[in-house]
């Protein structure tokens, strides 16, 4: 097939849709336009009568006795990631709401309480931007423990098992990487004691 023929039919088809675009829009029905009315006030008696015969129904009594039958057969899901009980048996249904209702253990209220300690020793003194947009920053945090002066970032360890987490102009936030406590340490108003 040479160019010409090739040429031919690419115009003939172009012609043919064309015509087919042409024809739609001809045979194509204006919208129903409907002028739109604003109704206020309570709605008349054959109004009412109109949406309770098409609307539809729910039978109340059903929709009860089914709620009360789910409830009579729900069981508790067990907490496959729960602790075991002192006797290596895992907590099942009520016994886990009863477990964490009872608050920690005595060894954990003394962790949480050491780590609450220790975190309360550190005092923010400030921050500094680093960067020149927001989003480029790398805030860097001026922390305090006794007379010791730690300059560190996001992700930082400020100790072994602690981890900086988030810094604001306000306050930053410790974490203790064993126990999982978070600490929010405000912005120190007060200056540093120097001797």
């Amino acid at each position: 097939m040479d160019a010409k023929r090739k040429t031919v039919l690419a115009a003939a088809l172009a012609v043919a849709w064309i015509g087919l675009a042409v024809w739609q829009w001809g045979n194509m029905k204006e919208p129903i336009r409907v002028p739109l009315t604003n109704v206020t006030g309570p709605a008349s008696a054959s109004q009412l009568a109109k949406t309770r015969m098409n609307g539809l129904r729910v039978n109340l009594e059903l929709l009860a006795s089914a709620r009360t039958q789910r409830e009579e057969t729900f069981t508790a899901p067990r907490n496959i990631f729960s602790l075991t009980r002192p006797g290596g048996t895992l907590p099942f249904g009520n016994e886990v709401a009863q477990l964490s209702e009872l608050g920690p253990t005595p060894e954990e209220a003394l962790l949480q309480q050491a780590v609450a300690t220790e975190l309360a020793q550190y005092r923010y003194l400030g921050f500094l931007r680093v960067g020149e947009s927001r989003k480029k920053n790398k805030d860097v945090a001026v922390l305090s423990k006794n007379e010791e002066v730690l300059v560190v970032k996001v992700g930082d360890h400020v100790e072994d098992h602690l981890v900086l987490k988030a810094i604001t102009p306000e306050s930053v936030t410790i974490r203790d990487t064993g126990s999982l406590i978070e600490q929010t340490v405000p912005l120190s108003e007060e200056p540093p004691v120097q001797q």
